[in-house]
């Protein structure tokens, strides 16, 4: 019971991270396509940080307990 409750938790977190890299990546190309400049601040850099390596890590290992 407890290892499905973590397991949805994790895709749900999988998910979000998705979402995040997504909204980042719009972003990006929407300034490129305008000639602006992408800035991100401090925190916003280490929540995409966190899901790049989120994303990453569930790639690499998978999602299991």
């Amino acid at each position: 019971m407890l290892i499905d409750i973590l397991n949805k938790v994790f895709i749900f977190l999988l998910i979000l991270a998705s979402l995040n890299v997504i909204r980042h990546g719009f972003f990006l190309i929407k300034k490129y396509k305008e000639d602006e400049r992408f800035v991100l601040n401090n925190g916003e850099l280490f929540i995409l940080g966190i899901s790049i390596s989120y994303i990453l890590l569930a790639i690499i290992t998978g999602i299991k307990i």
